[in-house]
């Protein structure tokens, strides 16, 4: 036994030392097979990697991490090594001995199987690094310069190349300064620098900033602040003093090129937050203006004067605006064109806006109606009067007085205002501009052929932001039309604009109380919290128009609106008002009372408005505390043409379709638990129908089940029970189908969200030809549909959509199609749906149709099938 042990000791270390090596021979074949997986594992990894950041960069606002960039040459590397190892050991797995279990060369096959037993640990490091990644892509800060929109620019060049050396080559000027007439280009050649710029590798931070004649320093400061990125929560903890150093000091260290539109009067930079370009730091501020003084004014080491342009530029740009088919449409044209552009004096505003003016006007006889206007012109003065002058021509061509007085009314408000159309409309008609009716809906309709008369005649510039469409008055067109109404007497003193909070200071209000006159009164997103007592005194019997529209600070009633005895419209919405006072009543000329967007709990006392003459009453994402009894004391206005309401009650909600059909306008049923059904009663003569019904939302109504339309479900298109419906919102609700929407003909947008019990949005028993008389989606912009479990069909039937629709798609596995008929199977949509979803689509492969999807070029054109295998 002594001499047993050590010999079994030795043995087992012996084995110990062997058995790895032994098992890098032995296992070979095995390691060899895992490493193959886990290879192919692993460059399946790495193609997903791959693809979620090639998607993540190609909107161009991120790039991929160091992290993500390393661990993919690693990976690279490995499967570039990987390979001529595989092969040698498959190699040496072939020729065996010790009974076929060894390879003959044992000391080549050892280290091939502990190459591949190293790969196998390595394959799996890259596996567990990539669980670590917390980020795959970081944004991409934004470029030094944005690109801006602009008009093709004529007669600039040489300008341009002074501009130029002055920015890039002269080292001794800081600040240039270009003045001229407004309207002559001085904003296109601003913006023509800025472009210019992004385009060179010049070195400069860009900043662009738009200064108007009220000038307001901290946002002037905002817009320089997020030109440097500036994070908005660091800036608003900041004091203004601190934002003043904090600009001064990161301006400092960087060559900065400041391009400061529409300055109206000496800025004092420093004061700002800006320094003064020189040699060291070689930065440049460039600003226009229409004063030449100004420039002095601001220090400018150079003063540039923005010329009108020659003959020659001037017809070109004459020629672009009116367009070469009118131009060259009859012999006599070209010359009588000439004789305009030369009356225009070479103004690119007067040229651009007397040219569209001439749009299509093909008889000689009109072209010389226009150039008589132009010289029969008894005003012969300089500067900016000979602009009012020639842009007057526009004016007097509307040839209405209703639209005259609305593009008027436009320049009350204040410069780069954005007036929303609908608010415009709704003070037009307010102010009785465009008639003194009851209607309100006829009045609209009538305020938007004004503003597209207005728009047309180029008279308003149209644009969109985030919140929607918007139209502009130019200021040099704001400038001519406010002297237009001077001239005429016929509106000053009767319209006064708050802008900021200081404009209610004690010396003001006893200044306002001189305008007597003074008929409505804009205080609109300011950070006013109170009126001062005492504000509204010298209104109490003039004032007609009141509108504090976004005031977010104001959270109690106003004292003193209850004594403007001759207030028509009052508008509340966006503030933190939540009930009105029971004076309310005194104002009984009150025609309009807005209170969107205030409280889920706005009291209005009993009786309080049941004697107000009231036409238009908006509560518009807003709620009513003592709902049903309100509900019930509007039903009984006769008065009421124009209700947008949100009710919380079933009661209200049954009473509202049952009763509300003349004044409805928007309509939304919120969390009405015990709401199984509203059903519509229609008479035989139309009479039922909610003709002014536009916006119907339904939400969180678990219960409701049914639309039901009695005596219309098969009637006639032209009888239709919801003939303006245009928005619909359907959500966790239990309808089983959308069929009442055929009696929607003009439907825009459609969206139906969690609603998992429906099964088809049109149901069934509906014949083709129903459908087609129904006009049902013939006007749809877009259909969002998302988490409808259950839905299996939109329409059974193929219907007419137009092009251009957009389909967002997600969560209803169950639809395999969509409702387009052959006329539709070729068109531009724009379709966003799972990727599953996708696999499993149906429609006519060989169908042509131009897709526009968020991760493909935009139009681009291919069969369903190619689309489908996307």
């Amino acid at each position: 036994m002594d001499f047993a042990s050590p010999l079994l000791e030795l043995v087992k270390g012996l084995w110990g030392l062997a058995s790895k090596p032994l098992g890098h021979i032995c296992n070979l074949k095995d390691n060899v097979d895992a490493l193959r997986n886990a290879t192919r594992d692993l460059k399946a990894m790495s193609r997903d990697v791959k693809a979620r950041v090639e998607c993540e960069e190609g909107g161009g606002g991120a790039r991929r991490t160091n992290q993500v960039e390393n661990w993919l040459d690693k990976v690279q590397e490995f499967e570039g090594g990987v390979d001529q190892v595989l092969q040698e050991a498959g190699e040496r797995d072939q020729i065996k001995c010790l009974y076929r279990c060894l390879p003959w060369n044992c000391w080549s096959s050892y280290k091939s199987g502990k190459r591949v037993d190293q790969l196998l640990n390595e394959a799996r490091e890259p596996q567990h690094e990539k669980g670590e990644f917390s980020d795959f892509t970081i944004p991409l800060p934004p470029p030094p310069v944005l690109a801006m929109p602009m008009d093709e620019t004529m007669g600039l060049d040489m300008t341009l190349g002074n501009m130029w050396k002055w920015l890039l080559d002269e080292k001794r000027i800081g600040m240039i300064g270009l003045y001229g007439t407004g309207g002559v280009g001085k904003t296109t050649l601003m913006k023509r620098i800025n472009n210019e710029l992004s385009r060179t590798n010049h070195g400069f931070k860009v900043i662009w900033v738009v200064v108007s004649k009220q000038v307001n320093e901290d946002n002037i400061r905002d817009a320089i602040r997020k030109g440097l990125n500036i994070r908005n929560e660091i800036w608003e903890e900041w004091p203004q003093d601190e934002r003043v150093h904090h600009l001064l000091e990161v301006l400092t260290q960087k060559k900065f090129a400041l391009l400061i539109d529409d300055v109206w009067a000496r800025l004092d930079l420093s004061k700002i937050g800006v320094p003064l370009p020189s040699l060291k730091n070689g930065s440049k501020v460039v600003f226009t203006t229409r004063s030449e003084q100004v420039c002095y004014q601001m220090g400018a080491d150079k003063a540039h004067e923005i010329k009108c342009l020659m003959p020659r530029e001037a017809m070109g740009l004459f020629e672009k605006n009116v367009g070469e088919s009118t131009i060259n449409f009859h012999p006599e044209i070209p010359e009588l064109a000439k004789d305009i552009v030369q009356e225009c004096k070479g103004l690119p505003l007067a040229l651009i806006t007397v040219g569209r003016a001439m749009v299509n006007r093909k008889k000689p006889s009109e072209w010389n109606h226009v150039l008589r206007m132009l010289r029969n012109n008894p005003y012969k003065l300089s500067g900016m009067d000979e602009v009012y002058h020639i842009l007057e021509f526009s004016y007097n061509s509307l040839n209405d007085t209703t639209t005259q007085l609305c593009f008027l009314y436009c320049c009350l408000f204040p410069e780069d205002y954005l007036m929303r159309p609908h608010n415009l409309i709704e003070l037009w008609i307010g102010e009785g501009l465009l008639g003194d009716t009851n209607d309100v809906y006829n009045m609209r309709e009538k305020g938007e052929y004004v503003l597209e008369t207005l728009k047309m005649a180029c008279l308003l510039e149209r644009g969109c932001d985030f919140e929607g469409e918007y139209v502009k008055m130019h200021d040099v067109i704001r400038d001519m039309a406010t002297w237009i109404a001077h001239d005429y007497g016929q509106r000053e003193n009767k319209l006064l604009v708050i802008q900021k909070e200081e404009d209610m200071s004690v010396e003001k209000i006893l200044k306002w109380r001189e305008a007597e006159k003074l008929e409505t009164l804009f205080v609109r997103k300011t950070k006013v919290r109170l009126m001062p007592r005492g504000f509204f005194d010298s209104m109490r019997t003039r004032l007609t128009v009141l509108d504090l529209f976004g005031n977010s600070n104001i959270g109690l009633f106003p004292e003193g609106i209850c004594d403007l005895i001759n207030l028509q419209y009052l508008n509340l919405s966006s503030t933190r008002i939540s009930e009105l006072p029971s004076e309310i009543k005194n104002l009984t000329h009150l025609r309009w009372l807005l209170l969107n967007y205030t409280s889920k709990t706005f009291l209005i006392p009993t009786g309080a408005i049941a004697s107000l003459p009231l036409n238009v009453f908006d509560m518009w994402r807003s709620g009513l505390e003592k709902e049903e009894e309100m509900v019930e004391e509007l039903g009984r206005r006769q008065d009421l043409t124009d209700l947008s309401i949100i009710v919380y009650k079933s009661f209200s909600a049954l009473k509202i379709f049952k009763s509300f059909q003349r004044c409805i306008r928007r309509v939304g049923i919120i969390k009405c638990d015990d709401l199984t059904c509203i059903p519509i009663s229609r008479s035989l003569n139309g009479s039922g129908n909610f003709l002014h019904l536009e916006v119907f939302y339904l939400i969180d109504c678990p219960m409701h089940v049914k639309m039901e339309i009695a005596q219309g479900i098969r009637r006639a298109p032209d009888s239709s029970c919801f003939p303006n419906l245009i928005e619909v919102r359907v959500e966790n609700c239990g309808l089983l189908d959308l069929s009442w929407l055929m009696h929607a003909p003009k439907l825009r947008n459609l969206t139906v969200l969690f609603c998992f019990s429906m099964e088809k949005i049109i149901g069934d028993g509906i014949a083709r030809e129903e459908l087609a008389a129904s006009r049902l989606f013939s006007r749809l912009e877009s259909l969002v549909i998302i988490n409808l479990t259950q839905l299996r069909s939109i329409c059974d039937h193929a219907l007419f959509i137009p092009q251009g629709v957009e389909f967002h798609i997600r969560g209803c596995h169950y639809l395999r199609k969509l409702p387009l008929d052959s006329n539709s199977t070729r068109g531009s949509f724009s379709i966003i749906g799972d990727k599953d979803w996708w696999a499993k689509f149906e429609w006519d492969p060989a169908a042509r149709v131009t897709m526009d999807w968020p991760h493909m070029s935009p139009e681009v054109e291919m069969t369903f099938g190619e689309a489908a295998s996307k």
